[in-house]
């Protein structure tokens, strides 16, 4: 396909000929009002006191009409189908955000219309691997959607996950990949543990005596969140939250996931932001996102506080102290406190869900469940012998089942926008001009049957070849699978801890399973989908998400038995 832009090209936004034509509209509108009332007062239907409002009413009236049309008929991406309200309003998506299902909608939506829908006016959701490699290639002509800028309004300055120029987005990048480096995560390994250990003591009612009993039930999602965080907070300020230990901490998951899904709702509707109406609209949502400015600001005060009482290493202190290799620029006390949000919250979340999902659907999965358990008993003859390392990077199927888990339920199931730069680009074979949001969903093309047969399954062996696992798919299908798969996104602005999450993920399930039986509370449906959740939530063996960005869940409640 040419890489040169169509000679049709058109602007996104709405051309003055129609701005224009409901002025004509509004003006002969007017005329006839001023005729009726100045000409034939006695018959006018309308008083002056009225003639100012029913003249802004017109006018109102014949603007939205003219955007409308225009968005609707004469718009550059008026072609690709979609839902015919988000033709010409983003109040589609908001709907959809603030119901929780953006990553279901997009899945039904690619489902109805095809590999390319037009989800908004400016907006292309598209479903193809080829799509994802293009889209968020290294060399791709787009930067992060301007959606991101949301951010500010909040955070002094943007952080590496919101940031939308390249070169600022490469610096950070370059900063916080030496705080996550394998040496630097080595030494901090230690910490992980620790908290490792606490949480697979806690599963049971009394650590010290280990009866072989079921134990009362945990709600998964709740404590996997509680590790994630207890962990992150450890690596990266040298303070632990202790939500494993204390509910003193415990609701700051609850202000995260509703911080952030207010962030990405009131992203649709920027005209708020700057009308001052958040407050009215996303009040709740607003304060959240406050708190978790105020968290994050306290955390870095008090971590600058402890600078030269902290010896050992950790992911704050490496960002302080580090100057970027190209241009020797230090991050700022306001960058660190957007940073600081962003471990806070893309860190301990995605990494806490991916934990639940795995456990959700091992215990679904009885044969898949046996079959591990199998693996990590004949990988291991201690418990410390479980860690990160060579050993645990043998047990493929445990590998498998984990990234089968994330296929199924991402941590962010729905589109990392970006935006189309000048002069256009071609994404498979299809031209869009500049300004247009283009993106993949991670659930839509995770459940997309051309790269994953039976996609609501819970099937590992399509991530192993038949020559290291019985049972496995050629390594063809293997191949085709990973083409599109991307819980942690893909290109130059995946996600920098990615190996780190793999990591602590391996580790907890292969120590709960060396330790414990494990099963589903007899009784209990926590996590599962039901008829009365809705059609689209209906599937008894899938873990139900809300997207608010990154997904927000309940259960699985489970019962622990030591071996």
């Amino acid at each position: 396909m040419s890489s040169e832009a169509p000679t049709y090209y058109k602007q996104l936004n709405t051309p003055m000929a129609f701005v224009l034509l409901s002025w004509v509209l509004s003006i002969g509108y007017v005329l006839t009002l001023l005729a009726q009332l100045f000409f034939k007062p006695e018959t006018s239907i309308i008083s002056k006191t009225t003639f100012a409002i029913s003249l802004l009413c017109a006018e109102f009236a014949f603007y939205c009409s003219a955007v409308i049309a225009y968005r609707v008929w004469f718009h550059p991406l008026g072609k690709y189908p979609g839902p015919f309200l988000a033709k010409f309003t983003d109040w589609y998506s908001v709907y959809h955000c603030m119901r929780g299902d953006r990553h279901i909608d997009f899945y039904k939506l690619h489902c109805k219309y095809g590999p390319v829908v037009r989800y908004g006016p400016h907006r292309i959701s598209m479903n193809t691997s080829k799509a994802l490699r293009e889209i968020y290639h290294v060399r791709s002509n787009c930067q992060k959607s301007q959606l991101f800028i949301v951010f500010s309004h909040f955070f002094k300055v943007q952080s590496i996950m919101t940031t939308l120029h390249r070169k600022e987005h490469a610096l950070k990048r370059r900063i916080v990949t030496e705080a996550l480096a394998p040496y630097s995560l080595k030494q901090m390994e230690s910490r992980v543990m620790q908290n490792v250990r606490i949480f697979c003591d806690k599963m049971i009612d009394n650590p010290i005596d280990k009866n072989n009993v079921w134990n009362s039930a945990r709600n998964m999602s709740e404590w996997c969140g509680w590790l994630a965080n207890d962990i992150m907070g450890d690596i990266t300020f040298h303070r632990n939250w202790k939500m494993l230990e204390s509910e003193d901490h415990r609701d700051v998951i609850t202000i995260l996931s509703r911080g952030v899904g207010g962030l990405i709702t009131m992203a649709h509707m920027p005209r708020l932001l700057d009308l001052k109406l958040d407050k009215i609209f996303f009040r709740r949502a607003t304060e959240d996102t406050y708190k978790v400015e105020k968290l994050s600001t306290e955390r870095t005060n008090w971590r600058l506080g402890q600078r030269d009482n902290i010896k050992e290493r950790d992911i704050f202190g490496t960002l302080a102290a580090v100057q970027d290799s190209e241009t020797k620029r230090c991050l700022t006390r306001e960058e660190l406190i957007a940073e600081t949000a962003f471990f806070i919250i893309a860190g301990a979340d995605t990494t806490g869900s991916a934990m639940t999902a795995t456990i959700f659907y091992l215990l679904h999965n009885p044969n898949c469940y046996q079959r591990l358990q199998e693996e990590v008993l004949s990988s291991f003859t201690s418990l410390e012998d479980i860690h990160s390392g060579k050993q645990l990077d043998q047990c493929l199927y445990l590998h498998a089942c984990i990234t089968e888990a994330m296929r199924l339920s991402p941590g962010v199931g729905g589109i990392l926008p970006r935006e189309v730069l000048q002069p256009g680009m071609w994404v498979d074979k299809h031209f869009f001009p500049p300004g247009t949001d283009v993106g993949v969903s991670n659930y839509a093309i995770h459940h997309n049957i051309e790269y994953f047969p039976s996609p609501f399954t819970f099937k590992p062996e399509r991530w192993l070849s038949d020559s290291v696992c019985e049972g496995g798919v050629s390594v063809q299908e293997v191949k085709l699978a990973q083409s599109a798969y991307s819980p942690f996104g893909v290109g130059r602005t995946n996600c920098v801890g990615q190996n780190l999450a793999y990591q602590e993920i391996m580790t907890v399930i292969a120590r709960l399973l060396f330790l414990y039986d494990m099963r589903i509370k007899p009784g209990t449906t926590m996590g599962e989908g039901s008829v009365e959740l809705g059609p689209d939530r209906c599937r008894k063996d899938e873990l139900q998400t809300w997207d608010r960005f990154v997904s927000y869940h309940e259960g699985p409640m489970v019962e622990f038995r030591p071996r």
